[in-house]
């Protein structure tokens, strides 16, 4: 866990950053942290495609939590699940939380998607920012767990030792993933945010942008023509096309991240 803690002088940036300030470890400043992180990290994987393009070998392309927070303060950028999760595991334990990684389920794909326990005050709670999961949920052995959010109602549902499914309610896919909560060590953690840049690596080849603005979850995702961007909240889903010719001009505007970078990834996928 030591290799993962942040130098004080960048904890103190990207905290300024989220517009957070320092505070005991505690559920409340959890959940604002949470809040924070999702309204100003996007999950996007346009980052990921450019530095896979950059970068000659596979193992030399993660993004790692120092590398992401200085790239997401000066560029905007965030990240896709596995470097993304890593990210805000490493500010928590600066921060003084206790916890561990998972690596979880999603229907048939098997060990393809992150999300962080934390452990406080004795007992254990969900931290997901990448799905997201707009708050930490109490995980209970054996007992169904449900909680309220401003975009979703969650349910975390036992199925068996270490197993648990975690459904939403305000999306056309109830069922978001399957927690397996069994810590992950850093040493394992690494290699496989390394495999997946390898030629299995998920997100290379799609353009996929999420972020909270305007307490409205945006999103857009490449493989959805024509391009469109999508918003969602409690009330509803609503759409709104993107010119055809300026497509990564409306992308930049709207998620606040350079044009040439999302210019780059939507080449780079073009030409795979």
């Amino acid at each position: 866990m030591k290799d993962l803690l942040l130098d004080s002088r960048l904890v103190d940036r990207v905290l300024h950053y989220l517009g957070h300030p320092v505070e005991s470890p505690g559920l409340r400043n959890l959940n604002l942290l949470i809040r924070s992180y999702t309204r100003t990290v996007p999950w996007e994987s346009v980052s990921r495609i450019v530095k896979r393009h950059a970068t000659a070998s596979s193992p030399d392309c993660p993004r790692w939590p120092d590398e992401f927070w200085l790239d997401a303060m000066e560029y905007g950028t965030g990240g896709t699940c596995f470097e993304s999760s890593l990210a805000f595991y490493a500010l928590l334990t600066s921060l003084g939380y206790k916890g561990y990684l998972t690596v979880n389920d999603m229907g048939t794909n098997r060990a393809c998607h992150a999300a962080i326990v934390v452990e406080i005050g004795g007992r254990k709670y969900l931290v997901d920012v990448t799905i997201p999961i707009y708050g930490a949920i109490l995980i209970q052995p054996g007992i169904v767990t449900r909680q309220r959010t401003g975009f979703h109602d969650y349910v975390i549902r036992p199925q068996g030792e270490d197993r648990y499914t975690v459904e939403r309610s305000h999306h056309p896919s109830r069922a978001a993933f399957t927690l397996i909560d069994r810590p992950v060590s850093i040493r394992k953690y690494r290699q496989i945010v390394e495999q997946d840049y390898g030629e299995t690596g998920l997100f290379l080849k799609s353009v996929v942008m999420v972020k909270i603005m305007d307490d409205r979850v945006w999103r857009f995702f490449s493989e959805n023509k024509p391009y469109r961007l999508e918003s969602f909240n409690r009330a509803g889903r609503n759409e709104f096309p993107l010119p055809a010719d300026a497509v990564p001009e409306a992308l930049a505007r709207q998620f606040r991240m350079p044009e040439d970078k999302i210019a780059d990834a939507f080449s780079y996928i073009q030409a795979d």
